[in-house]
This record gives structure tokens, C-alpha cells and sequence, in this order.
């Protein structure tokens, strides 16, 4: 089941749309709208894409759980559900630089918190109170909504590993894929059913817009483990630098910090399949994201991943 994220900049709700009934069209089975402050409001695109469609699944990709308060979540969630029966899931990490920087809220504790949201979200689809004290719950029917994790710091894939019915390997480093996959089934070990494990390379396909690609790869490197930022040459010192600039907006002067070793480490250059499948498979991997940079190019993206799944056991 190949899903889909969006990654059209601040889509407006007619381009949200239409992005999804293109994926829809092509046969993916999901897709995620990003949760990006800067931009038009997750929630309400999201009530747009479910309108506009009728079969595939839709939710954030990613919403965190520093933003808003986890009533407000458990309400959208069940809001999208009303929109959307039996289509809806829930991405969540631990937010993007943005949450750091300009909100100036420290993530260090962004593996417990995304486990409590996990925790409160599955205890109020149970029919759970939102209020110990008052005893009261949702006034609108909240179900069971398969959870999807992304993240890339050990403690976050582990939580992944231990909690999430679908675990995403976002834009990860070639050189430390396998060893994301290996923290993601450590945390899963005691589970009678590990997570489905999504994969979501980032492959330069001819006509993937070059920019978009170096600013998933420029935002990708500064939330990969510090390990292999100091092999590319990206000590703490330029991550910050980096930083500055996607805050500012200038995606071009922060790409321009980025040391050349990390963009080779993070973006496939050959999007031959085979490659890819011989990867997934060590990996475990069950299934394929892509990014849709716009509906006149996503649908060929969804045939290549599908065309990568078919080559998995």
C-alpha cells in the first residue's frame, strides 16, 4: 500500500485537494498533509482532502504533540472521522526544527510525550474520559485510529518500535538505515505483532523538482542522529546556521551549509527499483511512501513505489 506525503508548500485547500484525488486516482492507499505552523491550518486542509475524496485514507503527517493541547487532537481526530468513516489515522513525531527554534520549546523529552499522546488517544477511542475529574469524555464518537510514528533519534524510534501500529523511516541516511530498522524492531521485540514498517526514501526522479528535493534534504539533515552529521562535517555549531536560515525561510543559503557527503548520504540518485527492494528487504520493510510534490508527477512516483512492493515478499 503506497502512501503518500504531501509536500506541496503551504497548499492551499484546492491544491491540498487535488493532490489527493490524484493519489487517490493512482491507486495510493494513504496520504499525509504536513502540520507546519507557518502554514494554512492541518486540520481544516484535512477536512478539505477527506471531501474531495472517498477512499484513501488521510491525516497529518505529522502533527506533534507540543503544538496543541492533546484534547484539541483527540477532537480533530474524531471531527476527520465524521468526514472520513474508517479512513483516518494519525502521524506524529516530535515536530521539525520550527518547534525549537521559533517556538522555543526544547524536545528533549519528545519520546514521552509522543508516548502519553499515543497513551491518551487509544484511552479516549476506548471510551476513556478526557477529565479524571469531571469524568466527562468527547461528545463526538472518537474510534480507533491507527497511529503512525516517524522519527529518527533512538529513544523516539524505539517508543515507535514499542507503540505504534505504523512506523515511518522518513528521509533516512543510506548509511544509517539499518540500523533505524534495528532500534524500530528492538523496541517492538516484546510485541505479538511488530508495527508495519513504512519506508519513504528520497529518490531524485527526473521530474522530482530539484529544489524541493534539496529542502527535504537540507530539513532531513538536521534531525539525523549526531553520529553521522559529524562523518558528513555537520557539526552543532552549523546545524544551528543551518537552522537559522529554514526558519528564516531561505532554503537556499541553509542548503548551501550542507556539506555535499550529507546530500549523497540522504538522496538516491538511481531510482531503478531493484536497488530499492534489495534495501527494503534487509530492512523488513512492508511498504512505500513517496512525496507528492504535485498532482501531474505523483501518480508516476506511486507506480514506481508500487513497482518497488512488488518485488518484496
Amino acid at each position: 500500500m503506497v502512501g503518500v506525503i504531501n509536500h506541496v508548500p503551504n497548499p492551499d485547500a484546492a491544491v491540498a485537494a487535488g493532490l489527493a484525488q490524484a493519489a487517490e486516482g493512482a491507486g495510493a492507499g494513504w496520504i499525509g498533509v504536513a502540520d507546519a505552523f507557518w502554514w494554512r491550518d492541518v486540520w481544516m486542509l484535512l477536512g478539505e482532502v477527506a471531501g474531495a475524496t472517498e477512499r484513501i485514507e488521510v491525516g497529518p503527517a505529522m502533527t506533534n504533540p507540543y503544538m496543541r493541547h492533546r484534547f484539541h487532537t483527540a477532537s480533530a481526530l474524531a471531527t476527520l472521522q465524521e468526514m472520513a468513516p474508517g479512513r483516518v489515522f494519525c502521524g506524529i513525531s516530535a515536530g521539525g526544527s520550527e518547534v525549537t527554534a521559533a517556538a522555543r520549546i526544547s524536545r528533549r523529552d519528545a519520546a514521552e510525550r509522543v508516548a502519553e499522546l499515543v497513551a491518551f488517544l487509544r484511552e479516549a477511542a476506548a471510551g476513556g474520559t478526557l477529565d479524571a475529574a469531571s469524568g466527562r469524555g468527547l461528545d463526538v464518537d472518537l474510534g480507533p485510529v491507527p497511529i503512525l510514528i516517524a522519527g529518527r533519534g533512538d529513544r523516539m524510534l524505539r517508543t515507535a518500535g514499542a507503540m505504534a501500529d505504523r512506523v515511518m523511516l522518513w528521509a533516512i541516511p543510506a548509511s544509517d538505515l539499518e540500523r533505524s530498522a534495528s532500534v524500530i524492531h528492538d523496541g517492538a521485540a516484546h510485541r505479538p505483532r511488530p508495527p508495519d514498517l513504512i519506508w519513504a526514501p528520497l529518490v531524485r526522479h527526473r521530474d522530482a523538482p530539484p529544489a524541493s528535493i534539496q529542502h527535504v534534504a537540507v530539513y532531513a539533515s538536521l534531525n539525523t542522529v549526531a553520529e553521522v552529521r559529524r562523518r558528513w562535517g555537520l557539526d552543532d555549531a552549523r546545524v544551528e546556521a543551518v537552522r537559522a536560515q529554514l526558519v528564516r525561510g531561505d532554503v537556499a543559503a541553509a542548503g548551501s551549509l550542507v556539506p555535499p557527503a550529507a546530500l549523497e548520504d540522504l538522496v538516491f540518485e538511481d531510482p531503478d527499483p531493484a536497488p530499492i527492494a534489495d534495501i527494503a528487504r534487509r530492512l523488513g520493510v512492508s511498504s512505500l511512501a513517496v512525496p507528492g510534490y504535485d498532482p501531474a508527477t505523483v501518480a508516476g512516483h506511486i507506480a514506481w513505489a508500487a513497482s518497488v512492493e512488488a518485488l518484496l515478499p
